[in-house]
């Protein structure tokens, strides 16, 4: 919808029509808070500069509410006001959002508010009243449009508007294998991959692909009992029902027939079981003793009383020739409301993860960072889990007085005591992906955690599972099976709330890919090829962030992230780069 000049919009919310006031005049601050930083040095004539703080900028936004005489419509405004400008979800703090004023539709001020002032009545008696709200931009420079424009190969004449500096960000789908990518601007360099032409020459594939499934069909998947029976995991569980793929994401997730999650037919006692499909991936025709893999799983608790205590488990599990499982990697949820772990577990063929057998190995087992964890006040109720018929004396009594009993059966409701811990942590909503390599009895392995909305992983160790370059050796080389094969399952386990028929969701749970190498570990010594033809390279100056085909890797040691200038810039692409996809993406800012 078109901004009206003298609207605003922030986070997606229109002055006029959803928060329902009138924007008065705005008149912009010419500059962000600055403050002087300087030292007093003894017997100096003067003092010593250190240069200028520029902090944040604030701009005042005069609102005007006209209700008449009508108190009911002026508390209604006032309450959605601060409903959709405010909120006390946690996981909202800390957040900007976009400012856009209907007088510069093309400008964007990113920020947060930080007051929003008591009424004050325009007419005395009336609801007739205006009050500010108050942005505040932590970063004070504006944003206009964003520019996407197409890259060649060498020297690139880029002119950007705005008046202040910002960062490129450039994708690249290179036609062959590349040794060597990178780009120089304004005098900063920014690289990937061996940089001498010595090294190029002597760079290796480390990586032969095997398997690369998407998940946008399931014709590569079977749940054949005879191919499932082996794959074995923890736990009483029973493998039923089946799984389909989410054609608009290219997910594999369990399947929806007559309106309901397809986990089987299930018991009508509480049973200490897990029910759910589970699949075997056909694609596989050879073992591989040395092998890379990389899968990932989405897993999200909804909230609620009853959503809340809902269990889910979703795993990928790596088998050998025969179909038994040798590692195991995936989400499980703990009763009663308690907070979600992953698991990442290696293991002897036919081993069932008992705690104590000697047949695995725990690579990781938790629950993402403490920082992250949440525990709201325990939340206890009754649920009805069914009815039983009980004897009941009832007395009458007649009218000369005459009392009699008699006994009568009644169905009477049975119900089970329950608790929701209302527990959560990072994993909770997650979608983790996992990249693991054997080479001989070595283990290479990464967890981490990627940002739905963006595709893109996250940054902050302390609110999301962020696990990188682990290894572990296997010294006695009890876990050398070959891999072999590929099973997926997603399982529910019953509770109260099953059994009574009492309405909640189970949880969102899906397998997001499958990509498999035969793996071959360099020498210490011998550069890699960085990325084969039809991946994407992501060199992000504004992330200061490298990734190939969406897995973080390390530039070069002297790359410094350049920016971009307002005016004329030359950009130099570097690499074999001549029939390469080349697109440039920036923010023009203002100061």
């Amino acid at each position: 919808m078109t901004l009206q000049r003298d609207d605003f919009e922030y986070a997606g919310l229109n002055s006029r029509d959803d928060l329902q006031v009138e924007m008065g005049n705005v008149v912009l601050p010419s500059a962000p808070a600055m403050a002087e930083q300087v030292t007093d040095i003894p017997a100096m004539y003067g003092n010593q500069f250190n240069g200028t703080d520029f902090t944040s900028r604030t701009i005042s936004i005069p609102v005007s509410i006209y209700c008449a005489d009508n108190q009911d419509r002026f508390n209604q405004i006032m309450h959605n006001l601060s409903g959709l400008l405010l909120s006390d979800d946690p996981s909202d703090n800390g957040k900007e959002y976009q400012l856009i004023f209907g007088f510069e539709p093309k400008v964007t001020y990113w920020g947060h508010i930080t007051a929003i002032s008591d009424p004050a009545p325009i007419n005395t008696g009336m609801y007739d009243m205006t009050l500010t709200i108050t942005f505040v931009q932590s970063d004070p420079r504006a944003t206009l449009p964003q520019v996407e424009t197409p890259l060649k190969n060498g020297l690139n004449t880029i002119t950007v508007d705005g008046t202040a500096r910002t960062e490129p960000v450039i994708q690249v789908v290179p036609k062959r294998d590349l040794k060597h990518i990178g780009f120089t601007l304004n005098g900063g360099v920014f690289g990937l991959g061996p940089e001498t032409s010595e090294d190029q020459a002597e760079a290796v594939k480390p990586d032969t692909e095997v398997v690369n499934d998407p998940l946008a069909t399931m014709a590569m998947w079977t749940n054949d009992s005879n191919a499932v029976s082996s794959m074995k995991t923890s736990d009483a569980y029973q493998y039923q029902g089946s799984c389909e793929v989410n054609s608009n994401t290219t997910v594999m997730k369990v399947a929806v027939k007559d309106g309901k999650k397809d986990y089987g037919t299930m018991p009508t006692t509480l049973v200490d079981k897990w029910y759910g499909p589970a699949y075997r991936y056909t694609g596989m025709t050879n073992a591989l003793t040395d092998w890379r893999v990389q899968t990932g799983l989405h897993h999200l608790k909804y909230s609620g009383t009853h959503n809340g205590r809902a269990m889910g488990r979703c795993e990928v599990l790596l088998l050998d020739a025969n179909g038994d499982t040798i590692l195991r990697f995936g989400f499980v949820d703990a009763s009663g409301g308690g907070r979600p772990r992953v698991r990442l577990q290696l293991c002897q063929p036919g081993s069932t993860f008992a705690k104590g057998d000697g047949t695995h190995h725990d690579l990781y087992y938790g629950y993402g960072p403490s920082a992250a964890f949440t525990n709201k006040q325990d939340e206890k109720f009754k649920v009805k889990t069914g009815t039983k018929t009980k004897s009941v004396v009832k007395k009458s009594k007649s009218k000369k007085g005459k009392v009699t009993k008699k006994t009568v059966k009644e169905k009477v409701g049975q119900y089970t005591n329950v608790v929701n811990r209302e527990e959560t942590d990072a994993l909770t909503s997650a979608w983790v992906m996992l990249d693991i390599s054997k080479t001989g009895n070595v283990y290479k392995w990464s967890l981490i955690q990627y940002n739905t909305k963006t595709g893109q992983p996250y940054k902050d160790a302390t609110k999301h599972l962020i696990i990188k370059n682990q290894t572990y050796v296997d010294t006695t080389s009890k876990y050398a099976t070959a891999l072999g094969g590929v099973g997926a399952i997603f399982l529910k386990h019953l509770i109260s709330e099953d059994i009574g028929k009492v309405a909640y969701k189970n949880p969102y749970m899906t397998m997001t890919e499958l990509e498999i190498w035969k793996h071959t570990e360099p020498v210490a010594s011998q550069p890699t090829i960085i990325a084969n033809a039809g991946e994407e390279i992501v060199m992000d100056c504004e992330d200061d962030s490298t990734t190939v085909n969406g897995k973080l890797v390390a530039p070069v040691w002297s790359t410094d992230f350049p920016k971009l200038k307002p005016g004329v810039n030359n950009l130099t692409m570097v690499g074999d780069l001549d029939d390469a996809q080349i697109t440039l993406k920036y923010l023009p800012r203002l100061l």
